[in-house]
């Protein structure tokens, strides 16, 4: 077994609630609830929808779940799929250069309320995944080399699942190795005119981790070198520097992981607050164009491609610098009446589209990852300047959302599947969900009453 393989076998079946400093604890808690409400606020949306109408009856050998929201037990990996897709599907959970590590916790969520585990412990399955996910991409970013996050995010669920699940470090470690080397995705997923796939792709790499998790509790065993020996995964990057686990402080990364403030891409976040801070100075039918400098990666992922001024689908659109600055600039905000068909194929938007033009600034690319920076500069009709200039938004590691802020946004998200009361209910049962001895109470508050 190689070290890497080895590592996160042991990390996942040794950690304890009490080895976690407290910052570590409560940065999962804080990612725990931010993904459960960015779930709720998708729950009845169309990749959910297809995914439900996929999910079969559990077998009498294989792993029990459950869909988030529900109370009905159903085979475990159709349920993570769903799971995933819900959490994804608005755009609006945490974010890492290269990944969004939450991604990982859709297994989580369909095991877990049948598991019998205490709230302490999904926490810590929580950072077991999290951390997980972020060292692959802190190794190597597979974006950067043509793959997708699927591959982290498979490390991470089958990982956090076994510990849930009470594999021993040799299953986990075969769960681990199959997921692994079975979900090398491609970026394609994440390129040009985007798909429902785009809020998909992570589901399918959680879903197997989940099957690989059955597999190896009955005995299936996988590649004993699946990251240094030859062929493994070390092998399709220049270079692949491993970050070994540890409970120090600075052994936890999870709290880089960035919150959200919009439903939008994570990078398309100062987009957004470009927009509304010109909102304040300009009004949006006098400007004449507007030239944005951006980062690399942001004008890479969103501001390259002609899609990008002409989107045709929810998952381009979110994804989209001119169209969410435009937005912005235009409604001070950005709702999810932002994402509905009517709002990004109105022929009356494409005039602002074509107005915006994008460039990389070599400075802002220095910055990040560390820190993330973009310029907007509007020139109105009769020639003069309007800046909006943000640096690290609010969500930012740098400038962190509160527990509050994020009960804020848990509860509007939850709100039209629990009622106002039943969300905030909701938020105060998961603020305290360390208390909870088994975990299943605090998924039954989340139960949808229509479900």
């Amino acid at each position: 077994m190689d070290d890497i393989l080895a590592g996160i076998s042991e990390f996942a079946c040794e950690l304890t609630y009490e080895d976690v400093p407290e910052s570590a604890l409560t940065a999962a808690k804080e990612r725990l609830i931010d993904t459960l409400g960015s779930a709720l606020g998708a729950y009845e949306c169309d990749t959910v929808a297809v995914g439900r109408s996929m999910v079969s009856p559990p077998s009498n050998t294989g792993l029990v779940g459950r869909i988030l929201g529900e109370n009905k037990d159903y085979a475990a990996d159709g349920t993570a799929f769903v799971n995933t897709c819900m959490l994804r599907n608005l755009d609006f959970n945490d974010s890492f250069p290269g990944c969004h590590p939450s991604d990982g916790l859709g297994g989580l969520f369909s095991v877990a309320p049948v598991a019998g585990i205490s709230g302490k412990e999904l926490v810590v399955a929580t950072l077991i995944s999290h951390e997980t996910i972020m060292r692959h991409i802190m190794a190597a970013n597979p974006g950067e080399h043509g793959f997708d996050q699927g591959t982290a995010i498979a490390m991470g669920a089958a990982a956090s699942v076994s510990r849930v699940l009470g594999l021993s470090r040799e299953q986990t470690a075969h769960a681990v190795s199959i997921s692994t080397v079975g979900n090398m995705q491609l970026r394609a997923t994440r390129s040009g005119e985007l798909s429902m796939w785009k809020g998909c792709a992570t589901a399918l790499a959680v879903r197997n981790a989940v099957y690989a998790v059955g597999l190896a509790k009955a005995g299936m065993t996988g590649p004993p070198e699946p990251f240094r020996g030859r062929d493994g995964l070390a092998d399709h990057y220049p270079s692949f520097e491993w970050t070994s686990f540890g409970t120090l402080e600075d052994d936890f990364h999870i709290a880089k992981a960035n919150l959200k403030f919009w439903a939008v891409a994570y990078q398309m976040q100062a987009a957004a607050w470009c927009g509304i801070e010109l909102s304040k100075q300009v009004n949006a039918d006098d400007v004449a164009s507007i030239a944005v400098e951006a980062n690399e990666f942001a004008h890479f992922e969103s501001g390259s491609e002609p899609a990008k001024w002409d989107p045709q689908t929810k998952e381009t659109a979110d994804h989209s610098l001119p169209y969410v600055l435009a937005w912005g600039l235009r409604h001070g905000a950005i709702g999810t009446d932002a994402f509905l068909p009517e709002s990004y194929l109105d022929p009356a938007v494409r005039p602002f589209l074509d107005a915006i033009t994008v460039e990389v600034n070599p400075e802002f690319t220095a910055e990040y990852p560390v820190e993330m920076h973009m310029r907007a500069t509007a020139t109105d009709k009769q020639g003069a300047s309007h800046v909006a200039d943000i640096r690290n938004p609010i969500g930012h590691r740098l400038n962190p959302m509160t527990m509050d802020e994020i009960g804020e946004k848990f509860c509007r998200l939850a709100a039209p599947q629990l009622g106002e009361s039943g969300a905030t209910a909701a938020f105060n049962c998961w603020r305290e969900v360390e208390s909870c001895d088994d975990v299943g109470s605090a998924f039954n508050v989340l139960s949808v009453t229509k479900a």
